[in-house]
């Protein structure tokens, strides 16, 4: 039986190392796989960063506009009101009566 203990323990520890390297193939295999990841990861950050000043002008762009209308809207309704006021204060001339020479 001593005879068999050995090739047998040679068989294991060559069935041990077989797996070894395979464990090892399947670890590569994900690491690459993580890698290729990892870069398109990185590649869509490097678009979004480099996206990301346009996008700020868009947004100033935007505040502008918003601004020009608002003010306009201002001024249009500030316009509306004093011309308002200036149409009574004329109604309000001609009803008064004329001044008497005196």
């Amino acid at each position: 039986m001593a005879a068999w203990d050995f090739p047998a323990r040679l068989w294991k520890l060559g069935r041990e190392v077989e797996e070894v390297f395979k464990l090892q193939d399947n670890t590569q295999a994900a690491l690459d796989a993580m890698n290729d990841r990892l870069r398109a990861l990185e590649d869509r950050m490097t678009h979004l960063e480099a996206a990301q000043g346009q996008l700020v002008v868009e947004a100033k762009a935007a505040a502008g506009g918003a601004a020009s209308a608002i003010a306009g809207a201002v001024i249009s309704d500030i316009v509306t009101r004093v011309t308002r006021m200036e149409m009574r204060a004329e109604q309000a001339q001609r009803s008064l009566p004329p001044p008497a020479d005196g």
